[in-house]
């Protein structure tokens, strides 16, 4: 029996989900020792089972939970609390109709929920029929989508005895500390634990009944591989939230920092959204959509070439609306982009090290510019700028030292030299050399260097790569692979003096092409097609049933709407020849975004319309790309208070008149050319 452990970043799960077919066999021990505590034969599973100890208390509530789903009268909604302590939600209004109540749901699951269930059957013959649907399931590698609300909830029970006691231990502690969450929200399990902040899994008991949830869903059209932030839930279903507890050990400035860069984030394609963040006393929390995945090393040497495009296209979305708003995320990993590999989704998370582009600390000393909207990573200097002669001298002084003997390369014993100061925020392993020289003028570049990294882990097959200690080793490791002549060039690009006398350095070193080849010498051979993961897990479409929604927990996703346009089938095996092409396609994008000087390194618009990445089939990205506030075809009539700062639009008033109106964060966004949500008819932009 395989065990899996939580990891120890805030909001990367390893657990086992509800689709894979290892979940259903933990479901298939689990409701046999139900039935074994709960029948005339007490016997205890065995020792090698992980429900080994089940508390009875824990088999009641399973018995009575499934006992509400199968008995259940289907009219009943879940009860609404009263609570007002949300910042940034807004209840739904009186009178307000559900729309969505009355149309037909594309969601496999609510169509199961809608047929009527045999309730007079006895619960064990039920129980019986189920495993034999889930045993088939297995079979043909389908999704229990039936079954995901219940598998969802109850992921806590695929965990050791001990861990559920804790987890349970810190459900209630933080329900002591925040009172008023359980009156929203029901806490099911445990997502991650970080130094600074755990993430939990909860339902969002208010979402059908209690809440305009219209602001965090976006305004995202079918087309737009981020429709599914959009999609309404379907009704009556069970909607998971990740709630975020921030721990006291972090700062003010970094919790508001954070909060703030959510807010401003709303809309963005691929990105975690706010859904509402409130405070009791020094506790800190934050709602936000929960999004199923799996762990990247459960994937990364398997997932189909078309797997990886759907990565990396959501990836450089999320990378390009966020710069687009001059934020950069600073964390970019695994660990931190959640990536369902059934579906081709995923969804950067974890803002805690994000930060606003800024002019530096080091303004004007640095050979480049700051990022522009021209120039997002910035351009070289013109010459006339730099003291080119000073420069060159510094260059052949540090290729003079570089032949010095071991004893006298290094730091001086009392350097006089004042400290350089520059933010290096980020995780080990993906920090980009500007990053790593300290520079003062950082742009989304760094982000970019980022996901190259996780790049190059799915082209080597390889993870990780660079285990370095400090940021000299780091600066070594890239030296290692790109030689020392284009480490002095970026060095020389932040006003940097780079100096080595390890031998085995080169000067040319290799290029990534190279680095990969030599490291994954199977690289061009087509793989076979996995049926676990996107897009081979993508049923077969009749034209008269559209494809289940990419919103839903439990269903399959379709990456784009216009696939299924006709009924579309999973792709067919890939030739050797096309698969060729593909790697080649790959390997010149890998150049260009793990170009080691920032300024040329490629940018995530000009990633996404790459050949590696851009889908001849789909509109170009510039047709789905969410405008930051003030921004797009009816920018115009977008300003932010000059007082409070708070977002505002202009609309035209029943009676003629031009009045203002006071919006929340992530209303007003202009999608591509189309104009935002209260301008779209009587302003000439029908």
């Amino acid at each position: 029996m395989e065990t899996r452990f939580l990891s120890q970043h805030s909001s990367n799960p390893l657990e086992v989900h509800s689709s894979d077919a290892r979940n259903r066999a933990y479901v298939r021990q689990y409701r046999k020792a139900v039935k074994q505590a709960g029948g005339e034969d007490q016997s205890l599973p065995s020792s090698d089972d992980p429900l080994d100890g089940l508390p009875s208390p824990a088999v009641q509530e399973y018995q009575n939970h499934i006992a509400q789903l199968y008995h259940k009268d289907k009219n009943m909604k879940p009860g609404a609390s009263t609570s007002k302590q949300h910042l940034q939600r807004r209840p739904v209004p009186e009178g307000y109709v559900d729309l969505d109540e009355e149309m037909e749901s594309d969601d496999e699951l609510a169509i199961a929920e809608q047929e009527p269930r045999p309730e007079e059957q006895e619960p064990e013959v039920i129980v019986e029929e189920q495993e034999q649907m889930e045993d088939a399931d297995a079979e043909h590698g389908s999704d229990d989508n039936q079954q995901g609300d219940i598998d969802e909830e109850l992921t806590i029970y695929l965990k050791t005895k001990e861990e559920r006691e804790e987890i349970a231990q810190e459900i209630a502690d933080l329900q002591a500390a925040v009172p008023q969450l359980t009156q929203d929200y029901k806490i099911v399990d445990r997502l991650g634990a970080g130094t600074f902040s755990s993430v939990y899994k909860a339902i969002d008991l208010g979402y059908h009944t209690k809440w305009d949830n219209s602001v965090w869903h976006g305004i995202h059209r079918a087309p737009s591989s981020a429709y599914y932030q959009a999609e309404a839930r379907p009704p009556g279903s069970n909607v998971y939230v990740a709630v975020k507890r921030i721990y006291v050990t972090s700062g003010p400035e970094r919790i508001r920092n954070e909060i703030a860069i959510m807010e401003d984030c709303r809309g963005c394609r691929h990105v975690s959204q706010l859904i509402t963040a409130f405070r009791q006393y020094d506790q800190i929390v934050a709602i936000m959509p929960y999004h199923r995945n799996l762990d990247f090393r459960d994937f990364y040497r398997v997932l189909p070439l078309e797997g990886v495009k759907a990565y990396f296209r959501c990836m450089f979305r999320a990378l390009r609306d966020i710069h687009g708003r001059a934020i950069i995320h600073r964390d970019v990993k695994p660990a931190n982009f959640l990536f369902d590999p059934r579906t081709g989704i995923g969804t950067l998370c974890d803002f805690g090290l994000a930060c606003r582009i800024e002019k530096g600390p080091t303004h004007g000393q640095c050979l480049h510019t700051p990022p522009t909207r021209q120039h997002p990573h910035g351009k070289i200097r013109p010459t006339e700028e730099h003291d080119i002669e000073y420069i060159k001298k510094m260059q052949r002084e540090a290729r003079q030292k570089s032949l010095w003997p071991s004893d006298r390369v290094g730091y001086p014993e009392k350097d006089t030299r004042p400290p350089s100061k520059a933010n290096r925020a980020g995780t080990r392993g993906f920090r980009a050399p500007e990053v790593l020289l300290k520079c003062g003028e950082q742009s989304g570049a760094i982000d970019v260097w980022s996901a190259g990294m996780i790049f190059l882990f799915f082209l080597t097959r390889k993870f990780p790569l660079f285990q370095s200690s400090d940021d000299v080793e780091a600066l070594m490791e890239i030296a290692a692979i790109i030689g020392k002549r284009k480490m002095e060039k970026t060095a020389t690009l932040h006003s940097r003096t780079f100096i080595t006398n390890i031998p085995s350095l080169s000067q040319e070193g290799v290029s990534w092409r190279e680095f990969v080849e030599r490291l994954n010498p199977k690289l061009r051979e087509p793989p076979k097609p996995d049926h676990r993961f996107y897009p081979y897990t993508t049923p077969a479409w009749s034209e008269t049933r559209p494809p289940p929604s990419s919103s839903s927990p439990t269903s399959h996703s379709r990456y784009s709407a216009s696939r299924y346009s006709s009924g579309s089938r999973s792709p067919s095996p890939a030739t050797q020849e096309s698969y060729a092409a593909d790697i080649d396609n790959a390997l010149d994008l890998l150049e260009q975004i793990m170009q080691p000087e920032a300024v040329k390194r490629m940018t995530p618009r000009a990633a996404l319309a790459h050949p590696f990445l851009k889908d001849p089939d789909e509109p170009d990205d510039d047709e789905f790309v969410p405008h930051p506030f003030g921004e797009g075809v009816c920018g115009d009539y977008h300003f932010h208070d000059e007082v409070t700062e708070e977002p505002c639009v202009r609309v035209r008033a029943a009676n003629g008149k031009i009045v203002v109106r006071r919006l929340m964060a992530g209303e007003g966004v202009c999608i591509g050319r189309m104009p935002c949500e209260f301008h779209k008819k009587g302003y000439g932009y029908d």
